[in-house]
């Protein structure tokens, strides 16, 4: 049946502003899962992680080796790998500018045959992980020269933008053609690969004694030579920012310090700042960073270190500005792998957003005391995206699986990058994280002891903002609905035309006569649907929705509503 709307009476409007409870739509049990990254560098340098020496060339075992490496950080609940993909000026990727990483097959710059970093994305998003591709800077070469290789080692191409410290080449920082080159490379690597993040090290220089006079008297400009130093790995770090953030706008960006930023009382040391001119803080300030992961790489001091690990994580949180802070831990450490659990509780303590381990082979198969007992979600970053997605839609049981459909695009336009499946617990209290899916899988079998009702999806974007659970409706930003009793008996469904309630809020109301199964829908000028507001059971009474004008799309201009028996039809304007 095809109604007309009837106009909605004063009395609701009244119930909403002085009458009724206001309960927000957005499920906060759903929300409860702990926030933080949990992290693993995963080194293909000399395949000391992978691939290792007796298996280069044999690319099905080099695919099964990684396979069960990211089966085991599945199930030990971590959510994020450091894939080292440029460990020196090589590639474990194909690049356009620099050579296959002689790890994968015995040879600098041989074609494996395959693509080790667009594999380790797919198996990486396939088991709830995000991948940041791990990327040495300025350290391009260790132990004598580069062999040949087709593309040509930048040491072998542009031998004067290189210099040797002790064993290693590293890029010179102070020549700006060499640093626009790198970050060059990294762009591309951005441009052809869906990785979540991109993580710089040995963005720095390798110490004080750096031969580097003539290219300071070529470009230092009279600057003091410590504070030019500092401003040419800035350069750097600023410019691989904007440009990679441009070429993919949903990459995180961040990179792993030395430890100690400048010394403190309980922490002394090589200072990143002042000894290698890594002025992280600065890139964290200046926006043009995300997160850091210091390499704080000492043991507790009630364990008998000299250096505090605490003291660190409590200085680099404070120094953040806001950013998010992964401490890093030495697990290789005799000192350190003991008591990685007792570094994870410390972390938290302090204020820490996660933690991150160096590296996998000494994490393998650690169940680190039950700290990651549960799943976790990483935290958000709002500086960067502060609007939460839609939430899935349509969910429902399919032959023992969950399913849904994706949701309406959000008002910046971000689709889900990943889904959340929760477990309501009995009892009330936080809702148990279950799995996260990349955003290609909307489709996910109900485990044994599990049933489709106790279960509920949320999306999430790629800077971690959580939609509402599927079904709860909201579909465009912060609404809040009211239910209060009806002031009169009430005998059909009905519902209003929208209005304006001041402060850029639009309001939305219907009432129920009894429970009923409503369906609330916002469809554009094609007559497509654009949001969906309520799609479940409604109980008896007044309902009222308020919705962000400026979340709502600009061609909104009809509503659906069917309740029971009753399917109404509306066009509408909202004036601005």
């Amino acid at each position: 049946m095809h109604r007309s709307a009837a106009a909605f009476p004063t009395f609701l409007l009244a119930a909403l502003l002085f009458g009724a409870a206001v309960v927000p739509l957005q499920s906060a049990a759903a929300q409860g899962a702990r926030r933080e990254t949990r992290g693993v560098w995963l080194t293909t340098l000399l395949g000391l992680d992978w691939p290792a020496a007796s298996l280069r060339g044999n690319v099905d075992a080099q695919k099964q080796a990684l396979r069960e490496m990211l089966d085991d950080l599945q199930r030990q609940h971590y959510n994020t790998v450091f894939f080292q993909v440029r460990s020196r000026g090589n590639a474990m990727y194909r690049s356009a500018y620099e050579p296959w990483a002689s790890e994968l097959t015995g040879t600098l710059g041989r074609d494996p045959g395959w693509d080790p970093l667009a594999f380790a994305i797919e198996e990486c998003h396939a088991r709830g992980l995000q991948l940041h591709a791990w990327f040495n800077v300025c350290r391009v070469w260790s132990k004598g020269d580069p062999p040949a290789s087709t593309p040509a080692h930048i040491a072998r191409l542009h031998p004067e933008w290189v210099q040797r410290f002790g064993d290693d080449l590293w890029i010179d920082a102070g020549i700006p053609a060499a640093r626009a080159y790198t970050v060059q490379v990294a762009e591309d690597m951005v441009r052809n690969y869906a990785v979540d993040g991109l993580h710089f090290d040995y963005v720095r220089y390798p110490d004080r004694g750096f031969k580097d006079d003539d290219t300071y008297h070529r470009f230092g400009g009279g600057k003091p030579i410590d504070d030019w130093r500092r401003d040419n790995i800035s350069a750097f770090v600023r410019e691989a920012y904007q440009r990679c953030t441009a070429v993919r706008p949903s990459l995180q960006v961040g990179s792993a310090p030395i430890g100690i930023y400048q010394n403190l009382p309980t922490a002394k040391g090589w200072e990143g700042r002042n000894a290698i001119y890594q002025d992280s803080r600065r890139w964290l300030r200046e926006g043009y960073h995300d997160y850091v992961v210091p390499q704080i790489y000492w043991g507790l001091v009630r364990k008998g270190s000299n250096i505090d690990f605490e003291a660190l994580v409590r200085d680099w949180k404070q120094g953040a500005s806001g950013r998010q802070v992964f401490p890093g831990v030495a697990a290789y450490k005799e000192n350190v792998q003991p008591w990685l659990a007792d570094h994870v509780d410390a972390a938290r303590d302090r204020g820490g957003d996660g933690v991150v381990f160096f590296r996998y082979e000494h994490v393998r198969g650690n169940g680190l005391g039950g700290r990651f007992e549960r799943l976790a979600i990483p935290p958000a970053m709002p500086w960067r995206d502060p609007l939460r997605p839609n939430p899935p839609m349509h969910l429902r049981n399919e032959d023992g699986a969950l399913s849904w459909d994706a949701p309406v695009a959000a008002s910046d336009g971000d689709q889900a990058s990943w889904y959340a499946i929760y477990r309501r617990l009995e009892g009330g209290g936080e809702d148990e994280l279950l799995a996260l899916l990349p955003a290609a899988r909307r489709r996910w079998p109900i485990p044994p002891g599990t049933t489709a009702e106790e279960c509920t999806v949320t999306a999430l974007d790629a800077f971690w903002n959580e939609s509402a659970t599927a079904g709860t409706g909201i579909a465009v930003a912060d609404v809040e609905e009211s239910v209060a009793a009806p002031s009169m008996p009430v005998f059909e469904p009905r519902i209003s035309t929208p209005q304006s309630a001041g402060a850029g809020i639009i309001l939305l109301g219907y009432e129920l006569g009894q429970p009923e199964f409503v369906r609330l829908r916002l469809m554009d000028r094609n007559g497509a649907e654009a949001l969906v507001l309520v799609d479940g059971w409604q109980g008896a009474g007044t309902h009222m929705i308020g919705i962000e004008r400026d979340r709502l799309p600009d061609d909104v201009q009809r509503y659906i509503f069917e309740a029971g028996d009753l399917r109404s039809i509306m066009d509408f304007t909202i004036e601005n």
